[in-house]
């Protein structure tokens, strides 16, 4: 049966004519150049998405002035399969046809056991970003993808200035999204030592700006005294360095760069790294800046590839993700009662009710879903109006830099084209109510975005213990992780506490920032305590480590939550304040008070990790923060033999540290003469060399070096890696532990028995006691043989000239000399303050260092018999090793143990002296 015939009254036959004629004109434009093009801002591109599971990389050129694909230059869709290495145009740009959502490309090849075409359709939506092409599907011989992007959306609302793509592909196929990173507002601050300027940048946009007032365009300003300056644009895309770096650069200011950067051209250039481990988020930070270039680094786990950072199930496990979340145990049945947030408008006349479930479907509310996957309703008490916000269909869960989200898309579209999204932002509160569920609590709405936080137990990550322990209160910035003692560390212990009563006979163990480390004396400690009570029949936690440490007026206050239960259905919580008190790094913890219901416990701490980090300088390759007193020494990456070769695009970089170097020959140039000062600022060690080679330019500008040196325990000596070259300055970054600060060591010892405490740090001698060390002197058996120790209680010697940085006991020896003796190091290093004192017996403690350098105090004098002298020598070079690589007159094998010993460490062309029998001997190992 047809369907009757119905006419179509006058004035809409006009209007439908009239809209038929617009469109027709549109789609007619779009045949013309690309400026015509609705999506004319992705054509400047090359664009990539992956099909992870058949291994399939697909590159995407929308538009004839975009970048070719491998497919050819008429190819608008190229599929690069990884495994058989060969491509294949899915879709030619000839054979392009669209509409205001959709981009369909049909190819020439024919679709195997079928008459139709191979194909691509790509499908675009509303979006507050450039945002990136996905991978969908293919089914029968057609790719499908989808693009949310703002140049779907109806209205100009989230069109930038400027945009680059802010994704890339590392070398395993792994995408790496900084996307989320994007604001549509202001920008994020740069950490910088500098307080006189402040710098702000996007990520891969222009600041759209607010309360910054940066110059249009610009997608780095600074703000100073005298004005505002555009500092470089977004201009090239998103570049992958690693599998754990990106690289983003802003310039393309120079005709109008401001009048202070001279001839230089502004330029701004950051390093995304992804951490090495699960931590909070931090903040950008300037490495260096020199001729108007400045160099910035942001850890953040933004930079890790996404599969890392997300699911679209409900869960994050610990084999993927590196943390183990299930949010399921937050969804609700049909029959259950819903959760539920209120909220008003912006102006505050309407009242809203926003009904939500968690990874499944709500029902209440009354929002009617064909599809079936609405979770988030939105209800509006006046009038009857319920539009779904949200669905878990294509739902993201996300942990980043320390936060959890649930992002719910695909809601009821907005006037601008947006389809609502819901952000759920989880915090972790073991107490939550609702049997821990919580509930989530509406925190505001942008653009058809709407915003929810929500604290729940579920949400509670065994890894958060691992957030960074710093502290940031205005420009000024604090640092207590050189307190944190981590698993592994066999010589360091838990920090113990001083209790001047111990009438309950129990002793406290503290870590900062981490749980107490399961050791011999915390073994029947609860698992995730921070902060242990131990007893003589049972220990109890005081307090688990759930938030960061914050600012209490001057000092900072460190709370530790969710102990065992204290009276009824209370938990015990723990605060301890750490004072600032410069060059004490041993002191312990003490122990204030305890509430009346014993359920909160207070500490206090003075030490000089609570002092705020400092900016100095220092000379003779070292440095040192001189509140916190952490001292740093780089004079054992200076090479004596060799140089640092680094290779950085067309040349190969010699440098040394510290030192000077041989002029190579051929085509080379100085570029920088030696330096030994050192700067600090938040960790960061700089050393500047100047004065090098002249630039063949009008002012014949003289070439500079800078090298910035950061912490990384692990690496050792680590090595020097090219940054870039600012026609004038060239910039190297270096990881080293040598950047690293010491971790303090706590003097204090209690005896099990009485309970009776020995402090010992008042005997820790710093620099800021005027330099000295204890002294102790050895006359020796021989009237020559005298000996002066250098000696420090719990913590390194104060610096003295050739004994090792680290030591806690430096052994001197004096030699003759022309009118007296003269004092020269014999042992650099005789053990380093690994643990804290021990108790030999009733007030008698024992004090070890370990570790030390082999001894190369030279041979001993025995005796002379038949004309041969004999000499004992202790050095760890007589020890067996498993192997060695040198073989010659100095190693020797056992054979009847296969143990080898090498003694080429000790070969020394000034030879050793040896007195003994009225005379001086001269000798040497392994040469003349």
């Amino acid at each position: 049966m047809g369907s009757p015939c119905k006419c179509i009254p006058v004035p809409c036959q006009i209007a439908l004519l009239a809209g038929i004629i617009t469109l027709l004109t549109f789609v007619s434009s779009t045949v013309g150049s690309n400026d015509s093009l609705w999506y004319q801002d992705l054509c400047s591109y090359k664009w990539e998405a992956i099909d992870e599971d058949n291994k399939v990389r697909y590159s995407l050129k929308l538009c004839d002035s975009s970048p070719e694909t491998a497919c050819g230059p008429k190819s608008a869709i190229c599929a690069y399969n990884q495994t058989s290495k060969t491509p294949q145009s899915v879709g030619d740009l000839p054979q392009q046809t669209d509409s205001l959502s959709v981009l369909d490309f049909s190819s020439s090849e024919t679709c195997p056991g079928g008459s139709s075409h191979v194909q691509s359709s790509i499908s675009f939506q509303c979006g507050k970003t450039m945002g990136t092409p996905e991978f969908v599907t293919v089914s029968k011989c057609v790719h499908y993808f989808e693009w949310r992007t703002y140049v779907a959306c109806k209205k100009n609302k989230f069109k930038p200035h400027k945009e680059v793509p802010c994704y890339a592909f590392d070398e395993d196929g792994k995408k790496h999204d900084l996307n989320p990173l994007i604001k549509l507002n202001d920008g994020y601050l740069v950490e910088d030592s500098d307080d006189e300027v402040e710098l702000y940048i996007n990520i891969c946009r222009s600041i759209s700006p607010s309360e910054t007032k940066c110059p249009e365009g610009s997608a780095a300003c600074l703000v100073t005294s005298k004005g505002v300056f555009n500092m470089g644009r977004p201009t090239k895309q998103l570049q992958p360095l690693s599998a754990d770096r990106l690289s983003l650069t802003y310039d393309g200011v120079a005709d109008n760069k401001p009048d202070f950067c001279g001839e230089h051209d502004p330029a701004v250039s950051i390093t995304f790294i992804c951490p090495s481990r699960r931590q909070q988020a931090s903040s950008p930070r300037m490495t260096a800046k020199t001729g108007c270039r400045y160099e910035i680094e942001w850890v953040t786990e933004y930079a890790c590839h996404r599969d890392y950072l997300e699911s679209h199930s409900c869960t994050l496990t610990s084999e993927q993700h590196d943390i183990a979340i299930d949010l399921t145990h937050l969804t609700l049945g049909d029959s259950e009662t819903p959760y539920y947030a209120d909220a008003k408008s912006s102006d505050g006349k309407d009242n809203y009710v926003y009904y939500l479930n968690v990874c499944g479907v709500i029902l209440a509310g009354g929002c009617s879903d064909l599809e079936g996957y609405a979770s988030v309703c939105q209800t509006k008490v006046q009038g009857d109006v319920k539009k779904i916000a949200g669905r878990y269909k294509n739902q993201t869960l996300r942990y980043s830099d320390g936060d959890l989200t649930l992002i719910y898309p695909g809601g009821i579209t907005c006037s601008s084209g947006f389809q609502r999204m819901t952000i759920i932002n989880f915090e972790c509160n073991k107490t939550a109510g609702n049997d821990g569920k919580g509930s989530p609590v509406f925190t505001g709405e942008t653009d058809c975005t709407y915003y929810f936080d929500w604290q729940t137990a579920y949400a509670c990550i065994k890894e958060k213990e691992d957030l960074l322990c710093r502290v940031k209160s205005d420009k000024k910035h604090y640092d207590l992780s050189p307190l944190t003692r981590y698993p592994g560390a066999e010589t360091l212990q838990n920090w113990e506490a001083v209790d001047g009563s111990a009438a309950d006979g129990k002793r406290f163990y503290i870590n900062v920032c981490h749980k107490v480390l399961q050791q011999e004396s915390t073994g029947s400690c609860p698992e995730e305590a921070a902060i242990c009570a131990v007893g003589k029949d049972k220990a109890i936690s005081l307090g688990k480590f759930l938030s960061p440490p914050r600012m209490d007026e001057n000092n900072i206050r460190l709370t530790y939550t969710d102990g065992d239960v204290c009276r009824g259905e209370n938990k015990i919580k723990t605060i301890i304040t750490l004072v600032c008190k410069p060059g004490d790094l041993e002191s312990a913890p003490l122990m204030k008070s305890v509430s009346s219901n014993g359920c909160v416990y207070e500490f206090e701490w003075y030490t000089a990790a609570a002092c705020v980090l400092s900016k100095t300088e220092g000379n003779d390759c070292k440095v040192e923060d001189p509140l916190a007193e952490f001292s740093f020494d780089l004079s054992p990456l200076t090479r004596k033999d060799s140089l640092y070769n680094v290779s950085g695009g067309d040349y190969i970089y010699l440098l040394n540290v510290c030192a000077d170097i041989v002029a190579a020959t051929g085509h080379s140039w100085s570029l920088g003469e030696f330096s030994s000062k050192l700067s600090y600022y938040d960790g960061m060690i700089q050393l500047t060399y100047q004065n090098g080679s002249k630039y063949n330019n009008k002012e014949h500008t003289q070439r500079a070096t800078l090298i910035t040196f950061l912490c990384d325990r692990e690496a050792g000596a680590g090595k020097p890696e090219y940054q870039v070259e600012d026609e004038y300055t060239y910039n190297f970054k270096w990881y080293t532990s040598y950047a690293c600060p010491e971790r303090p060591q706590e003097c204090v010892v209690t005896d099990p028995n009485t309970l009776q405490q020995y402090d010992l740090s008042s005997l820790a001698k710093s620099e800021r006691s005027g330099g000295k060390n204890w002294l102790a002197m050895d006359m020796g058996s021989q009237p020559n043989d005298l000996k002066k120790y250098y000696i420090n209680v719990c913590r390194p010697i104060n610096p003295v000239t050739g004994c090792d940085r680290l030591t806690s006991v430096c052994e001197m020896k004096y030699v003759p000399k022309e009118g007296g003796m003269s004092e020269t190091v014999s042992i650099s290093n005789m053990g380093v303050a690994k643990k804290g004192p021990t108790i030999v017996s009733e007030g008698r403690l024992l004090l070890e260092y370990t570790g030390g350098s082999g001894a190369v105090s030279g041979p001993r004098f025995i005796m002379i018999q038949n004309c041969t002298a004999t000499f004992m020598w202790h050095t760890e070079a007589a020890c067996a090793i498993s192997s060695t690589e040198e073989k010659d007159m100095c190693t020797v094998k056992d054979p009847n143990t296969g143990f080898e010993f090498n003694l080429l460490p000790l070969k020394n062309e000034a030879g050793y002296t040896a007195e003994g029998n009225g005379k001086t001997f001269l000798v040497n190992i392994c040469g003349p």
